[in-house]
């Protein structure tokens, strides 16, 4: 087939590119990591506090509050998001009569931006008019109707149902093509020795996916870390601060208090607590990828 080459002068398309992602990406990450070292108000002169903003966040309530909201946000994305992406994607891992249409179906609300979906849900949860109380009182249970983004027991599982509910197309088309790329011939080998379905899940379809699946693990957990704009939309960390996550604690700081040093601060923190997660639970699955 002959040896590949690549052109130096090939590279040069790839300045444009590079320009603008050190631009709006590598310039303000390493502004954020400068400035999260100093008491700063974004107009006055900043004065070097060093580790003194994130000593301050674990001294606040409110953020460590926040951070175990995340971390029961990203358990509940990995059991439902991935695990309903899963299910569906296997379901649908042989071609039937009206896949087409299934396959189309299940991805389509993620072409919905996340503001328009926000906008459906809070008719949907509205007390008086949405959609869910209103089947709630047909069929009987009037008394489990409540005004869903209001109340405190509900508001935080309410929000985050939404991105979750949102993006399970997302990781259905890419565990879909995962599993199209395991050799039918494979399948057909546990049929003729008997196995039955969930044998066949379990010991073939889980090991040889596993490396797809785990990078939807790691986009599901980093996803719930760094998601600000449900919340902000639906709820703005209501009521009081029931639904207040590190991302909206960090913006609300930030842009509204104008302490852009502690803002940035709990920037790199959010950042930082995604990438140790991900190489964390990516070393704790090596073992499973060799598989």
């Amino acid at each position: 087939m002959g040896e590949l080459k690549l052109r130096k002068s090939v590279l040069l398309f790839l300045v444009p590119g590079l320009l603008i992602y050190c631009l709006f990406f590598i310039v303000p990450f390493l502004q954020t990591a400068y400035y999260s070292f100093f008491n700063w108000d974004g107009i006055n002169k900043p004065v070097y506090s060093g580790l003194n903003n994130y000593m301050s966040m674990f001294k606040d309530p409110l953020f460590v509050g926040g951070i175990w909201k995340i971390a029961v946000w990203a358990l509940l994305a990995v059991l439902i998001k991935v695990g309903a992406a899963l299910v569906l994607a296997n379901a649908l891992r042989d071609k039937i009569k009206g896949s087409a249409f299934f396959r189309s179906s299940y991805f389509m609300p993620v072409v919905i931006s996340s503001s328009a979906m926000c906008l459906i849900f809070m008719l949907m949860y509205d007390k008086d008019v949405g959609i869910i109380n209103q089947a709630l009182r047909a069929v009987g249970l009037q008394e489990l109707a409540c005004g869903w983004l209001s109340e405190d027991k509900t508001a935080f599982y309410a929000t985050i149902a939404v991105p979750i509910w949102h993006t399970i197309g997302l990781f259905f088309i890419i565990l879909l093509a995962g599993l199209q790329d395991i050799s039918g011939e494979i399948y057909d080998s546990a049929v003729i020795d008997g196995a039955g379905a969930w044998v066949t899940f379990t010991r073939i379809t889980i090991p040889l996916l596993w490396g797809v699946l785990q990078i939807c693990i790691i986009l599901a957990i980093t996803g719930a870390f760094k998601n600000f704009d449900y919340i902000f939309i639906l709820t703005g960390g209501g009521p009081g601060t029931t639904t207040e996550v590190p991302a909206t604690i960090m913006y609300k700081t930030a842009f509204v208090t104008l302490k852009y040093g502690y803002g940035m601060a709990m920037a790199m923190f959010i950042f930082l607590l995604s990438l140790v997660v991900s190489l964390l639970f990516k070393q704790l699955t090596k073992t499973r990828v060799e598989f």
